[in-house]
């Protein structure tokens, strides 16, 4: 799939694969799962069809190899994953084409061969339930196991939890439900209260029951058997904790293997997840867990038991875990900028940024809800230097002047430091979309109706109110600045015009654009137009906002991270 090359993982008693999608994360728990169960269910001349395998990443099994099609010839693409025991050892498993393409080969040679039988499954792979079966019935062991192995888990689970009867053996429950204590016990940890039943009698019943009960459906009173509810009803994410814990206790695999268990949950779940397969290395130290995640929470929870392995691309990056920690709890394991906004709500700033894509996806932006809340030059660097990754910031204008912006830059240590930041032209990152040409584009009318919507819309503003506001704003801004060094309002005020478009703040403006073409165009042949006012604060297709950010992005992104200390 995803992997053309060797990756080397050490494991710990719990390992957590991070990296984006397509980065090689499930590939490597298919191939791990998909080469165990090959050479599990071998022939004698080591061979499994695609009847027998009972798991196989696509049914075109011999299209996984990354751009490549798996081979029987000699020097040709096939599959191999090995392992290395305590003693450093290393059992191989080479996966290529049967001959006539009758399934796949499956060589095995190592001091683990002995193990790999179908009476002891190695390997449990948990990918995510899409949902439960509406009926379970007994089934032979044999067929229970393969169902299990498949990765489909939602067929099987309540049989499962059906095994998990201290000495039923599938033998079955007789007329009453049994409480699984062992389940309440680990599910518990992530869901606390949570309490399940099982019942099968051979003798009456067609389909196994599972049934659950958690705090909130308690009721102080009632009959316990009254307020338990059938285990279907229980959320995606919800049923693969259970999934995972009674796998657990059923198989206790030497390699448990779950795929994003963070999907379906929320971050605190997550949290108490992670904490409890912790735990469960201790009670069942033969099983290690590979998982893989998205999930900063998930991360975040992870003791230094857990072992955290960056995937990129196929490969495995070496960065230290300590960094691969704190990026991952930035949110920015694949991003190459951190861009800090003064402004609370970053929808404007993100689309700005989505004009130019290749950025894009390099950038995570951070807010931090003002310009006194933006990161000191002296802190970016140091995040920075630990994170291995570029910073920048972005703060409003505030109608300071280009002296204003260079003394705030100063006090700032941002030049110093090696941290770029982008000013807005205007007044405020709105400023930017207060322009004719973007409002031509949007409502298709020439650069001139757009022009006469700019002084309509000046006409709505109140003198009095934008001269206090303009006060106030560039005030504020140049209030720490040494009083020889910072803009009078008065004399700024005069300097950008008086009372004009360029002393009134952008979301102020902003709106008296709206009123104005909600003026003209009420109740004409024009009105339809009016829905497209709701993008008035989007870039238009073909006409760019803000290029100067994009240079100063792409300055950052070029430009080498700050050194140990300021040059």
């Amino acid at each position: 799939m995803r992997i053309d090359q060797r990756v080397s993982i050490d494991l710990g008693p719990v390992t957590v694969l991070v990296g984006a999608n397509g980065s090689g994360k499930s590939s490597i728990l298919k191939a791990i799962h998909w080469s165990v169960r090959c050479a599990t269910l071998r022939s004698n001349n080591n061979n499994t069809t695609l009847e027998q395998m009972d798991y196989t990443p696509s049914r075109e099994f011999l299209q996984l190899a990354h751009k490549k099609r798996i081979q029987n010839s000699e020097g040709m693409p096939k599959i191999i994953v090995g392992f290395l025991d305590s003693e450093g050892e290393e059992t191989v498993i080479q996966l290529s084409a049967a001959r006539n393409d009758a399934g796949a080969k499956a060589l095995i040679n190592g001091p683990l061969s002995g193990i790999m039988t179908a009476a002891t499954p190695q390997t449990a792979y948990i990918p995510g339930l899409a949902g439960l079966a509406e009926t379970e019935t007994l089934l032979a062991t044999p067929i229970l196991h393969r169902r299990a192995a498949s990765g489909e888990g939602g067929a099987v689970l309540r049989h499962i939890l059906l095994e998990l009867v201290p000495g039923s053996s599938g033998a079955g429950t007789g007329t009453d439900h049994v409480e699984l204590t062992e389940l309440n016990k680990w599910v518990g940890k992530v869901i606390p209260g949570i309490r399940f039943w099982i019942k099968f009698d051979r003798l009456r019943d067609i389909n196994i029951d599972a049934q659950f009960l958690t705090q909130d459906m308690h009721s102080p009173g009632r009959n316990i058997a009254q307020q338990r509810k059938p285990l279907e009803m229980a959320g995606t994410g919800f049923l693969q904790i259970v999934q995972i814990f009674a796998y657990l206790l059923k198989f206790k695999p030497r390699l448990l293997l779950i795929d994003e268990p963070d999907a379906h949950l929320h971050p605190g779940t997550q949290e108490l997840l992670i904490k409890a397969i912790e735990e469960a290395t201790i009670e069942f130290p033969e099983t290690q867990f590979i998982i893989t995640t998205h999930s900063p929470s998930l991360v975040r929870a992870c003791s230094e038991k857990t072992k955290v392995r960056w995937m990129d691309r196929g490969a495995l990056r070496s960065e230290n875990e300590t960094t691969i920690r704190q990026r991952m709890g930035w949110g920015a394991l694949d991003k190459e900028l951190i861009l800090f906004t003064e402004d609370e709500k970053t929808v404007l700033i993100q689309g700005i940024i989505e004009q130019w894509p290749s950025l894009a996806r390099k950038i995570i932006v951070w807010p931090t809800f003002g310009s006194s809340g933006l990161p000191h030059g002296d802190a970016l660097r140091k995040l920075s230097q630990t994170l291995d990754i570029s910073a920048m910031v972005h703060r409003d204008r505030d109608f300071m002047s280009d002296a204003d912006i260079n003394e705030w830059r100063k006090n700032r240590k941002y030049e110093e430091n090696g941290i770029r930041s982008w000013i807005t032209d205007g007044s405020d990152i709105e400023s930017s979309f207060c322009d004719a040409k973007h409002l031509a584009s949007l409502l298709s009318i020439d650069d001139s109706e757009g022009e006469e919507f700019l002084k309509a819309a000046l006409l709505l503003c109140n003198k009095d109110d934008v001269e206090r506001d303009f006060n106030t704003a560039l005030s504020s801004a140049v209030a720490t600045f040494p009083a020889p060094l910072r803009s009078i309002p008065s004399a700024r005020w005069r300097e950008l015009g008086e009372f004009c478009q360029n002393t009134v703040k952008g979301k102020e403006f902003l709106s008296m654009i709206k009123k104005a073409v909600q003026n003209s165009y009420k109740d004409t042949i024009d009105a339809p137009r009016l829905a497209r006012l709701s993008k008035l604060r989007s870039p238009t297709p073909g006409l760019e906002v803000c290029a100067s950010l994009k240079v100063e992005i792409e300055a950052a992104l070029t430009k080498a991270k700050p050194a140990s200390s300021p040059a």
